[in-house]
């Protein structure tokens, strides 16, 4: 047990996902502690997410897999011992890291989580070779689900997000009351997913007093982009285009971007077809198996082919779009400058395929050009504007995002009314609730547990946590200076009254 976790209050611990210079990793701690009708103090402890850290090669560990969170004092027997553990959703870095502890020979808690997690979690259990009698409990939870544990109920509440069964969570505890936003944005027009529930977010707006919220996309100005704009886009772009074979890569782990990107060829009657790695594929299957019929959703409008052979290309009459990942244009495909177009919907994922565009002459379109391309699951300065302007004046707790980011955050959150934590917490940090008040009790040195692999066994070591990403990262999202001179901006902007006023 923490020696700090020793008063009555609600506890919360980042044990990844405010690092230092990357958004990956992502652990949450909340431990709730009261009195007993005995007069002693009771404590209850959830996890929420337990992921992976990218990164993991740039901690210096010689043949290392993986890293992750060091929640090894969570899951020893004692008082802090963790009760349960929660996903927001199915990506990587806030999921990945249960293999790593169940092939080190760790038992975990019961996991609540949505649907499609879970389904995802079974591929990786099978991936892994997890036996079955070291599986942990699983149970599935929907939109407005109450779990009680303990002296805490913990309500699942629709997030916004790049695939389904994306979740906030409500932490109610007779402490406090803190609403855990998970990876999210506000946008009404999901496709074949739930919004983000702004409804019972209003609903508890005079009983949430902290908001611990995904800050991802904060140093974008204006709401993150819509799924209906993305959308509206695509049509726009293929239909300029007047090329009949049309290259759409998308991220594997994001099943909002295969429809979309579906959608857009049904609506200009264009056939389908899904090509990309075992990878894509392997993610494909489970949209599928999870309920999306792509061939009902054809009809007799469109065809859907699942493959690149020449024969079955062939019957779609050289007019189709090509849905994937892939970093070359097929042979299969017989692509060239006359009859292709390329629409490549990430930063830098699909470097290659702009060479390979290039190389055959292929006009193409990137975010660069049409930001509204990106799928953006994260919300941007006027989703946490707006979420603010809809609650009583709680107290924002900023995750998933560079350190700095935050630092320079801080005049902005001034203009704007947003009452954000007097220190940016870092990992390791303990904050102790109550009400409204949120007190830092503890910081001590974050680490990472390095994974290596021997034998088909898990063996973890630690590492103190250090800036890993180098210049790379901070090109690809934001430097520390452009970060301020935007903040700047926006300053001024709002000060000349052009702030968001609405969702």
């Amino acid at each position: 047990m923490s020696s700090a976790i020793n008063h009555i209050g609600l506890y919360w611990q980042a044990l990844g996902g405010n690092n230092i210079d990357q958004i990956s990793g992502h652990c949450y701690r909340y431990t709730d502690v009261i009195e007993n009708r005995k007069g002693m103090l009771e404590h209850t402890t959830i996890i929420v997410d337990l992921g992976k850290f990218d990164n993991h090669q740039a901690l210096g560990v010689k043949n290392s897999s993986a890293a992750i969170p060091d929640i090894r004092g969570l899951l020893a027997e004692g008082v802090d011992t963790a009760k349960a553990l929660f996903l927001t959703h199915s990506h990587p870095d806030h999921l990945n890291g249960i293999v790593h502890y169940l092939k080190a020979g760790y038992r975990l808690p019961p996991i609540y989580a949505g649907k499609y997690t879970l389904m995802i979690l079974d591929d990786l259990l099978e991936e892994y070779k997890i036996l079955a009698n070291r599986h942990p409990k699983c149970k599935i939870i929907n939109d407005g689900d109450i779990v009680k544990i303990g002296s805490m109920s913990i309500e699942a509440v629709a997030a916004s997000h790049t695939c389904f069964d994306s979740f906030g969570f409500i932490i109610k505890s007779p402490n406090s009351v803190v609403y855990h936003t998970g990876d999210m944005k506000i946008d009404s027009s999901t496709y074949f997913r739930k919004p983000t529930n702004i409804r019972r977010i209003k609903q508890l707006k005079n009983e949430i007093k902290c908001v611990v919220a995904d800050f991802y996309g904060i140093y974008d100005d204006g709401f993150a982009v819509k799924e209906v704009d993305t959308f509206k886009k695509l049509v726009s772009l293929i239909k300029k285009s007047k090329k009949n074979k049309i290259f759409i890569p998308v991220y594997p782990t994001h099943p909002e971007m295969y429809i979309i990107a579906f959608l857009a060829a049904l609506k200009l009657k264009k056939n389908v077809i899904f090509f990309g790695n075992p990878d894509f594929y392997t993610y494909l299957n489970l949209i599928m198996e999870y309920g999306i019929d792509f061939n009902r959703i054809a009809g007799n409008r469109i065809k859907v082919i699942y493959t690149h052979d020449r024969e079955e290309v062939a019957k779609l009459d050289n007019n189709f779009v090509v849905i994937g990942t892939y970093n070359h244009v097929s042979l299969a495909f017989d692509a060239n400058s006359q009859n292709s177009f390329g629409i490549i919907t990430a930063s830098t994922f699909f470097n290659p395929l702009k060479g390979a565009f290039n190389a055959h002459n292929i006009r193409f379109i990137s975010v660069d050009d049409a930001p509204e391309l990106q799928g953006f699951g994260h919300g941007f300065l006027g989703d946490y504007e707006y979420l603010n302007s809809i609650l009583e004046h709680p107290i924002f707790i900023p995750t998933h995002c560079p350190v700095f980011v935050i630092d320079n955050f801080r005049e902005l959150a001034k203009t704007i009314g947003m009452n954000l934590i007097g220190k940016t917490p870092l990992n390791n940090e303990i904050f102790r609730f109550n009400g409204s008040e949120c007190v830092k009790v503890q910081s001590l040195p974050a680490k990472w547990l390095v994974v290596i692999y021997n034998d088909d066994f898990a063996y973890l070591k630690e590492v103190f946590q250090c800036a890993t990403s180098g210049m790379g990262f901070l090109k690809r999202t934001i430097s520390n200076r452009r970060c301020l001179k935007r903040f700047k901006m926006y300053i001024h902007k709002r000060k000349m009254g052009n702030g968001i006023k609405k969702a």
